[in-house]
């Protein structure tokens, strides 16, 4: 292992691996790279230069840059300055603010029915601001030409050929895809089409004008035959259902009779008809209430680079279904005042966070306290449905332990509120693509984040029927702690999954911890950590590791309430000794018996 640390080091890597060099690894190598740099590393300028080089050096026609948020791509740099004479697209959601809120709720209901198209003509064609709102238009033929297109990862899910269909409408050839984290592929790409929703396409199909009878002819037929319960699994799994393709006009016309005759219970199921007929055979089955569940997905068939410090290579491969390069397996970024402290305990989960959050925040208020005292700007972390509750108790905690206009915000800052003395910002894990705690000093997490068999099922089998899955078990054993996935039969441990269960737990775990408490940049910068997983840090060895909140009081030198309660008491006795009381003068003054100033009176 190479180890990278300290500002020259880092300098030295970040000058040698220029965008220029990352593309020639990526054209010598047939399947994807993957770029394992933790956060502060120059991960996002990196993607910058290697989209830059791409187009300047015109080594591709077109690079299609996907990123997990707006917030990310909102920093880009040919986003924030485009360069003259070179078409930059940024698929941008749809104005929500702007639609107001009448045409929202409509457009609520046709998307949640797939009828995004139809949507286009009503709503927006009766728009005001039709005129001055690019947002409708902006797929399709205004493409044409483009050189780089930004966009978010959630494309890939409402749409799993999203890739091709950007390659069509731009018209290019030589294609590079980027990839910013591959968050993604840690949701399922499962999708099921209900009965109900089949017998009304088909019912409404049949109504259609005579002058769509040849568009209808095979749609008809394959929704006839998926509508019959006897056509099982098996049959669904055969070879030969071609996914039925069509004009935006024949799909406009249909939407348009669907909602005519069923209102906001029509879903238009032309695209996932489509979907059905490219996934995987091995994953269709017919569910016992009839209807059809089967996974998209997405289509990455192109020269691909990956960046994706938390990614294990073996799951971003099962994920996208290729083989990826890993040309930085060999090294570790680590900072050397950099500490990392875990609490290995259950106490951080949902079951048990709540009876034990006395204990648990009042141990974290203290150190809290402690730091703003000390100058330093701590970053506090948990799990969403508790975010709320940990930022009223930790306020409260922390004006009790002395820190004058103590103030724990949870969302709604902005960069000057967190300069602000006293303010301590809390965030839920699984934020990324912020910058604003680049700064900050500590990172604590007053929960963990834990997931059950079901969430790590979902991305691990949902690519096979349900009658070809291994049940899996998630336990947790040993000391310190660890969370351990597998199958649950022992027999069946020689298979894939057995192996991948842990590789799927990791990513849904430890992975997400390690990109919120990423956000005060501990690879590169000197940082106090303390995670509070049952887990081991792939790519930083913990500094010190406790069994329980006591272990992490008595190393913090951080007293629990009932010792500090003895303490203060004592304090006030022997104050009043050394004021020259007499015992029971001071148990008249402190309110105290005398047998409880006696036990202080030498403390």
């Amino acid at each position: 292992m190479t180890v990278i640390s300290g500002d020259d080091q880092l300098r030295t890597f970040r000058n040698e691996w220029t965008g220029l060099k990352i593309i020639k690894l990526i054209k010598r190598n047939t399947d994807g790279v993957l770029i394992n740099w933790p956060v502060g590393v120059g991960k996002s300028t990196n993607i910058d230069d290697v989209i830059e080089d791409a187009i300047r050096g015109d080594e591709y026609d077109l690079v299609i840059a996907l990123f997990p948020t707006r917030r990310i791509i909102d920093e880009r740099r040919w986003v924030k300055s485009p360069p003259p004479g070179i078409k930059i697209v940024n698929l941008k959601p749809r104005p929500r603010r702007r639609c107001g809120p009448t045409a929202d709720a409509a457009w609520a209901r046709y998307e949640t029915a797939d009828m995004a198209m139809l949507g286009r003509v009503e709503i927006c064609g009766a728009c005001r601001h039709r005129k001055r709102c690019p947002w409708p238009i902006q797929y399709g033929k205004e493409m044409e030409g483009a050189r780089v297109v930004f966009a978010t990862q959630s494309h890939l899910k409402r749409s799993p050929g999203f890739i091709q269909h950007v390659i069509r409408w731009v018209g290019a050839e030589r294609v590079l895809v980027v990839m910013d984290e591959v968050d993604f592929a840690a949701a399922s790409f499962r999708k099921t089409v209900k009965m109900e929703d089949l017998k009304r396409y088909f019912e409404t199909l049949k109504a259609m004008p005579a002058a769509w009878a040849r568009e209808c002819k095979r749609p008809i037929y394959l929704v006839s035959l998926l509508l019959m319960v006897k056509v099982g699994t098996a049959d669904l799994q055969a070879s030969g259902w071609l996914p039925p393709k069509f004009t935006t006009e024949w799909a406009i016309a249909v939407q348009k009779k669907g909602k005519q005759l069923y209102g906001d219970d029509f879903r238009f199921l032309g695209y996932d008809l489509q979907q059905f007929g490219l996934s995987p055979v091995e994953s269709r089955e017919r569910c016992a209430d009839g209807s059809i569940a089967f996974a998209a997905p997405p289509y990455v068939g192109c020269n691909l680079v990956v960046y994706s410090g938390t990614g294990h290579p073996e799951f971003v491969e099962y994920r996208l279904g290729r083989k990826v390069l890993n040309p930085f397996a060999g090294l570790i970024f680590k900072h050397t005042d950099t500490t990392w402290f875990n609490i290995a305990s259950r106490l951080g989960t949902r079951s048990y966070f709540k009876s034990n959050a006395p204990q648990i925040l009042d141990f974290f208020a203290q150190l809290v306290a402690r730091r703003l005292k000390e100058g330093r700007r701590p970053l506090l972390i948990a799990k969403k449905c508790f975010a709320g509750f940990c930022a009223d108790e930790m306020e409260r905690r922390l004006l009790e332990f002395g820190v004058a206009n103590a103030r724990v915000v949870h969302g709604g800052w902005n960069e000057s509120e967190l300069k602000k003395p006293g303010v301590v910002p809390l965030i839920n894990y699984g934020m990324i693509g912020t910058n604003l705690f680049e700064d900050f000093d500590c990172a604590y997490c007053l929960t963990g984040f834990f997931v059950n068999e079901g969430v790590v099922d979902s991305i691990l089998q949902d690519v096979l029927a349900s009658d070809s899955r291994l049940q899996i078990k998630i336990k947790t054993s040993g000391r310190p702690r660890r969370r351990s996935a597998g199958t649950l039969n022992p027999d069946e441990r020689w298979f894939d999954v057995h192996r991948l269960a842990q590789l799927a737990l990791d990513q849904q775990e430890m992975d997400r911890v390690i990109q919120a408490v990423g956000r005060v940049r501990p690879f590169t910068k000197a940082r106090e950590i303390i995670t509070f997983q049952c887990a081991d840090n792939p790519l930083f060895p913990y500094t010190g590791e406790f069994n329980s909140i006591g272990e992490a009081r008595e190393h913090f030198g951080i007293q629990d309430r009932r010792a500090r309660g003895w303490h203060e008491t004592a304090a006030q006795v022997v104050a009043a000794r050394e004021a020259g009381m007499t015992q029971r003068k001071a148990g008249n003054e402190l309110g105290l018996s005398l047998s409880t100033i006696k036990r202080y009176w030498n403390t």
